[in-house]
This record gives C-alpha cells, sequence and structure tokens, in this order.
C-alpha cells in the first residue's frame, strides 16, 4: 500500500492543494478560512472553560494564558484528525466517478483528505506557537519540532481508521451519518477541552472513567501534544511506541479490509 501511495504522491499532494485551495472558493478570505473557523472555536471553548469555569492548567504560561495554550495544543490537531475522518469515510462515495473510469487505487482518495488534514493542523500549529512565543511568552522550546512526526503518526491512524471507514461507506451508507455523531462524542471522550486531572481528584476519584480514557487510542496523541506543546518537554519513549502500533496496526488493517472489498468497491459505486 505504501509504495502505491507513493507512486501517486504528486496526484495526492495536488489534489489535497487543490480542495484546501477550493474548499471556501467564491469567499474573499479564501483559503484563509481553514484557520478562521478553528480559532473562532478555540476562543468560544477558552471563554467558557478559562474565563466563566475558571479552569486552571498547571503546567504552561503562567497566568490567563496557560488554559489557552493547553487547549490549543490539542484541539488543533483533534480537529484536523476529526475531519479527515469525516472527509475519508464520504472520500470513496463521492469520487465514483473517478473510481467508475480510470484505473485509480482506491487509497489515494483518502490519502488525499489525511494529505489536507496535516497541512491544515501544520499551518495551525505553526500559527499557534507563534501565538504562545509572541503573545503569552511561553516558548520557543527545541521539543516543538517533535509536533510534526506526532502530527504525520496521527494523521497516519486518521488515514487507516479513514480507509477502513470509506470501504464499509461504499456498502452500508449510513457510516457517514453514523460517524458524525460518533466523532462528536468521541471528542469528549478524549482530553482535549477539559483536564484529565478532572478525574483524579482525591476527594472525587473516577478510576472507570481515567481507564476508558486509556483506552482511547487518540488520547496517546493529544497527551503527546500537550506534552510537546504546553510543557515544552520531549514526549516519552513508551507513548511513542504506542502511537506507532497504533498508526501501523489501522493501516494493516485497512490494507486488510480493502483488499477484501476491492473487488466489489465499483460494482457497488
Amino acid at each position: 500500500m505504501n509504495m502505491v501511495l507513493w507512486k501517486y504522491r504528486r496526484f495526492i499532494l495536488a489534489n489535497a492543494l487543490a480542495d484546501l485551495r477550493h474548499r471556501f472558493s467564491g469567499s474573499v478570505a479564501g483559503y484563509l478560512w481553514n484557520v478562521f473557523v478553528p480559532l473562532a472555536q478555540l476562543t468560544v471553548f477558552a471563554l467558557i472553560f478559562s474565563v466563566l469555569m475558571g479552569n486552571r492548567v498547571e503546567d504552561g504560561p503562567p497566568g490567563t494564558f496557560s488554559f489557552i495554550v493547553y487547549l490549543c495544543s490539542g484541539l488543533l490537531a483533534w480537529n484536523a484528525f476529526a475531519d479527515t475522518l469525516l472527509r475519508s469515510a464520504a472520500s470513496l462515495v463521492s469520487n465514483a466517478g473517478y473510481l467508475r473510469k480510470l484505473p485509480l487505487p482506491e487509497q489515494i482518495f483518502v490519502a488525499q483528505e489525511a494529505t489536507g488534514g496535516f497541512l491544515t493542523a501544520g499551518i495551525s500549529i505553526s500559527l499557534f506557537c507563534l501565538f504562545s512565543a509572541l503573545i503569552a511568552h511561553w516558548g520557543p522550546f527545541w521539543p516543538w519540532l517533535e509536533a510534526v512526526p506526532l502530527l504525520l503518526l496521527f494523521m497516519g491512524f486518521a488515514y487507516g481508521l479513514g480507509l477502513v471507514l470509506a470501504c464499509l461507506n461504499v456498502f452500508f451508507r449510513d457510516v457517514q451519518p453514523f460517524m458524525n455523531v460518533m466523532v462528536l462524542l468521541w471528542m469528549w471522550l478524549t482530553p482535549v477541552v477539559y483536564l484529565e486531572k478532572t478525574f483524579r481528584d482525591p476527594h472525587h476519584p473516577h478510576p472507570i472513567v481515567v481507564r476508558i480514557l486509556h483506552a482511547n487510542p487518540a488520547y496517546y496523541y493529544i497527551d503527546g501534544f500537550h506534552t510537546i506543546l504546553l510543557r515544552g518537554r520531549w514526549v516519552a519513549p513508551s507513548t511513542w511506541g504506542i502511537c506507532i502500533a497504533i498508526t501501523l496496526g489501522f493501516n494493516l488493517l485497512a490494507a486488510a479490509v480493502l483488499h477484501r472489498c476491492r473487488a466489489e468497491i465499483r460494482d457497488v459505486l
């Protein structure tokens, strides 16, 4: 599968860039809406959880910026992951015309969405790092460089799971609307907009909730981004090992599902 993606790498990158340019075509801001929309979401969450609910983060910059940095360090990557999953689930159906007429491998359309997600998240995280250094006076730190390979792994996970969903969506069209609900629930099962320490309070412990969090594969990627961007520390080797294993595991699963479904996908489309 990786050889196929490498063979079509220029096609994937060109289509990913074209999709990002045309996603808000006709608007004045154009591509910048890819950044404005998540920034608006971050602003709302920051006001609710930091100002109104008084959440404070022990790590990161002191003062009012601490929770904003916490929120940005996880939510920017999560938004790219969630958007990639949702768009990937619909990618084979939405590109049915190409698949019926051209001998193109199915996985390149999912890879296109993952590439777009990586580019969007890369720009957003870069702007966040600039904000953190200039406005919050936090950083830069050398561990921030680890955000690039971690984001690659996170989008690799999104690619693998997205390809599985795309194949299933060809045969069961309920997969796409089902994932709209599941991604929302998944976000609230991941410590993205709330603090994990909330469930570690010795006076009100929630051990079952902590176990659920740790059983969530997305937890380890988000925790890695918190470690890198919020705490300014290197990610632990054990976390890298888990993230690599998850990404490889879902890519192997995707290859198996695609191999099983490939003979029937074009007939159903």
